[in-house]
Order: C-alpha cells, then sequence, then structure tokens
C-alpha cells in the first residue's frame, strides 16, 4: 500500500498534536505544582530544570510546524481575501448583488477549510510568542526588572488553550461557541447600556453619596458597584438604601429590585437562552449536512462499483475471446 505525502503529513501532524496535548497537560501540572511549593532551592532547581525541557520540546513543535508541515503564507493570504469577500458579499448586498457575484460565495466546507488555514496560523504565532517569552523568561539575572520576569513566566499557563487547536472534539465545541459570538457581543452592549442607566440614575438619587456598600460618588464606582449587585446578593445593599432619608423607601425598592430582574431575572436568561438556541441551531444545520455528505458519498461508491463491473465484464469478454 503505497501512502501519498499529503497523507503522511496528515498522519505526523495527528501524531504531533496529541504528544502535544500530553505534553501541554503534563506542563500546566507541574505549573500548578510549582506554585504550591515555594522556596525549596532543590525543587526549585527541579522545576527549572524541567521547564527547560518543556520549552525545549515546544520550540521543536514550532521547527516541525514551520519547516515540515510548510503552512503557506499565500495560502493565508488568500484564505484571508476569498472568506472577506464571501462575509462582504454574504451579509452586506443584497440579493441582485449577491447573484452576480456568487462566484464568490463559498460552500460551507470550503469555508471551513479557509478558516482552518487561518486557526492553524493564529496558533503557530500565539505558540511561538510563548516559547519566545519562556526563553526570555530564563535569563532573569540579566533582566533589572523581576516584574517582566514574573509576568512572562505567568504566560505559561496560556498554553493550555492550545487544547482548543488539538482536540477535535473541544474544537467543535469552539466552534458551536463561536457561532454566537455576535449575540453575546449584543447582550453585553445590552448589559452595559443598562447598568450605565441605572448608575446616573442611582447618582442622582442619591446626591453622589458614598455609602459602605455602594459608592455612587462617580461614574465609574456606580457602575462597578451595580455590576456587583448584579452578579452577587444584593438583599444587603437594599437594606442599606433603605436608611438614606432623603429618598423614599419604595423608590429605593423598585430601583434595586428593577435592576435585578432587568439585568439577572431577564437579560442573562435570554442571554443563556439565545445562546443555547444558536449552538442547537448549528448542530441541526450539521446534522442535516452530514445525510448529504453521506448520500454523496454512496453515489460515488456506486459508481466506483459499477465501473468495476464494467472492468470485470470487459477482463472477462478478454479472456473468452483469447481461449476461442
Amino acid at each position: 500500500m503505497i501512502i501519498s505525502a499529503d497523507d503522511k503529513l496528515k498522519f505526523q501532524e495527528k501524531l504531533l498534536n496529541r504528544i502535544s496535548g500530553i505534553i501541554i497537560l503534563l506542563n500546566v501540572i507541574l505549573i500548578g505544582v510549582e506554585s504550591s511549593i515555594r522556596g525549596n532551592l532543590t525543587a526549585d532547581w527541579v522545576f527549572a530544570v524541567l521547564d527547560i525541557v518543556f520549552v525545549g520540546y515546544f520550540t521543536f513543535e514550532i521547527g516541525f510546524r514551520i519547516f515540515k508541515l510548510r503552512p503557506a503564507i499565500s495560502e493565508l493570504k488568500s484564505s484571508i481575501i476569498e472568506l472577506l469577500d464571501h462575509y462582504r458579499i454574504s451579509n452586506l448586498m443584497d440579493e441582485e448583488e449577491r447573484r452576480k457575484n456568487s462566484n464568490h460565495i463559498l460552500e460551507d466546507n470550503v469555508r471551513d477549510a479557509k478558516i482552518e488555514v487561518i486557526e492553524k496560523w493564529i496558533w503557530l504565532l500565539f505558540d511561538s510568542f510563548l516559547v519566545l517569552a519562556s526563553w526570555i523568561a530564563f535569563a532573569k539575572h540579566f533582566v533589572t526588572h523581576p516584574e517582566l520576569i514574573m509576568l512572562l513566566r505567568i504566560l505559561r499557563i496560556l498554553r493550555i488553550f492550545r487544547i482548543f487547536s488539538i482536540s477535535d472534539y473541544i474544537k467543535n465545541i469552539e466552534k458551536k461557541i463561536a457561532a454566537v459570538i455576535p449575540t453575546i457581543s449584543i447582550f453585553l452592549i445590552l448589559i452595559f447600556l443598562l447598568v450605565y442607566t441605572y448608575a446616573i440614575l442611582g447618582m442622582n438619587l442619591y446626591n453622589f453619596h458614598r455609602f459602605e456598600n455602594l459608592d455612587f460618588s462617580n461614574l465609574y464606582e456606580a457602575m462597578l458597584n451595580l455590576f456587583m449587585l448584579m452578579t452577587n446578593g444584593w438583599s444587603g445593599i437594599l437594606n442599606e438604601l433603605r436608611t438614606y432619608e432623603a429618598i423614599n423607601p419604595l423608590i429605593t425598592d423598585f430601583y434595586v429590585i428593577s435592576f435585578f430582574i432587568f439585568s439577572v431575572m431577564i437579560t442573562l436568561n435570554v442571554f443563556l437562552a439565545v445562546m443555547t438556541s444558536g449552538i442547537q441551531d448549528r448542530l441541526a444545520k450539521e446534522k442535516n449536512q452530514k445525510p448529504q455528505g453521506q448520500m454523496q458519498e454512496n453515489s460515488d461508491i456506486h459508481q466506483e462499483i459499477a465501473s468495476l463491473k464494467k472492468s470485470i465484464e470487459a477482463l472477462r469478454e478478454a479472456l473468452e475471446r483469447k481461449k476461442d
């Protein structure tokens, strides 16, 4: 059986991803253990050696991806241009313009392939940055600012996000979440406007007063405290606001309870519902696409079988003619 060069590269990349996944998990565990054991010179020396080994492997991995897998810059450039044309035509143009430029609209599988090319380059740059930061962090004896070294060493934990590019299962979940990012953005803007509005109302209602648990002295503090109110308990803050004699307690009750209802009970629950709906829609779309792909695959198999039958018949006739 002859293995093509492309299949060999795919196998090597898949094997490298699996090994890298194991190494990343071990590296993250090492960082956690290192953070828990401090002040032991022997342990610090062992951690430093293991850290160099891990960084050495990740450096080798980047070199392998660049020189062996050879990700082409031209392919990245064409993928970006084609995707931009696709989204521009699909979302910004009317129906007539889309028909005129239909050759620029990509099929789903082609679009996903272009996105995958861009993702590979993003992860490659991300890995390169972390490896470079790790090597710089080893030069702590030559740097006059230890805070910089500490920051660079903390960046090592970000390598755990590489799991998104290695595991196909996690990658599928990532794509489903990414599909609802526009909805998430809209609801984040909605929450910001809601908090901003209630911060202005609170500052004017309570005359820029600073309470023990809630600060209305300026806009930033008011928004920050209201966000804390949105994500934490609110009964204590309600009781404290009710002690402010200049405002009727009923107005305070309405202010706090309405904010809680709009920010938590409605906005966040609607956000979760829309996000869940978006993921379900994507799952349904993928489910509908699979039978079509399976039908195409079955059709190709039937054609190959029919072609093989014709070849066998022709061979049989040729053998019979030789016998005669």
